[in-house]
């Protein structure tokens, strides 16, 4: 990147060299998240980055023959990232793959999987008699959601706006795929009448959710992609007794998070729906396709 809010271009550089605390890694595979878009658009960190910047926050590659997972807070967002074929990283941004976990399910793993784990087993922990919504169930931490969910016996829907991505929902797991939008979502959802909603839309579909979930439901919020503001009806909320609860993973959480979601899909419980592999000079078709909402599950780099 060497200016925001401009197409990514691809540059030859020598091999980075290892600082202390740092080792090489040849990376195999790096995902592509909301996240990156947001940095080459100048609004991570107030577009503070030095120029030109390499985004990337998350990778698989190789540490002398052997796979890690490369995840670190700051690799990507504050200092440069992982869409390149050699990186200098932290050590303690590497952690082992277990044995016979797919390296491309694993580098979309680390931002979708911790947060899908954090809201399902902590922030709103899914029991086997809850009725769950998905809003946004065809996105990277959607679909784990309602997979995660499904795991605990729950009925388990899944919302878009897009009908041409139904049917892909419910292949990944939903007992049903609802095409809403905010205007209709709580009619379409008085049949489910659900006691837990995992909401990364925000705006209008936050209030929906306000009027259609039952006493004591709990609303996982965990992303405004709709619109980061709603006007909330607050009479109904606490009369109802609802809980508006805040998805962010804590740092001190993150790692033992994503421990557990690579568990998961180390036992086959967990899988990660990868739309498509591209060359990393296809980057910025990568983020023309997030930006454009044509993905389904995650985009992968492959250097």
């Amino acid at each position: 990147m060497h200016r925001f809010g401009e197409a990514l271009q691809i540059d030859s550089l020598p091999d980075p060299q290892p600082g202390p605390g740092e080792v090489l890694v040849d990376i195999e595979f790096v995902a592509v998240n909301p996240l990156d878009v947001w940095v080459t658009q100048g609004t991570v960190a107030g577009g503070s980055q030095p120029l030109p910047f390499i985004p990337g926050v998350e990778a698989v590659g190789l540490v002398d023959g052997r796979r890690y997972l490369v995840d670190a807070s700051d690799l990507g967002t504050a200092r440069d990232g992982l869409y390149r074929e050699r990186a200098a990283v932290p050590e303690a941004a590497l952690l082992a793959l277990p044995e016979g976990v797919d390296p491309a399910q694993a580098a979309a793993m680390p931002v979708t999987g911790r947060t899908a784990w954090w809201l399902v087993n902590d922030v709103a922990p899914v029991r086997a008699e809850d009725r769950v919504i998905v809003l946004g169930a065809s996105g990277g931490v959607g679909s784990l959601v309602v997979q995660l969910a499904k795991a605990r016996g729950a009925v388990v829907w899944g919302q878009t706006s897009s009908r041409d991505k139904a049917e892909w929902i419910t292949s990944a797991g939903a007992d049903r795929a609802v095409v809403a939008n905010a205007d209709n979502l709580a009619t379409q959802l008085a049949e489910l009448a659900p006691t837990v909603a995992f909401d990364a839309l925000g705006g209008g579909f936050t209030r929906a959710l306000v009027e259609t979930l039952q006493l004591g439901g709990r609303i996982c919020l965990y992303g405004t992609s709709s619109n980061p503001e709603a006007t909330l009806n607050l009479r109904t909320l606490y009369r109802k007794g609802l809980s508006l609860l805040p998805g962010s993973v804590p740092p001190y959480r993150q790692r033992a998070a994503v421990e557990a979601a690579l568990a998961e899909l180390a036992a086959g419980r967990l899988w990660v729906t990868v739309d498509e592999v591209l060359s990393l000079d296809r980057a910025p078709e990568a983020h023309r396709r997030i930006l454009t909402k044509a993905v389904r599950g995650k985009l992968l780099l492959r250097p």
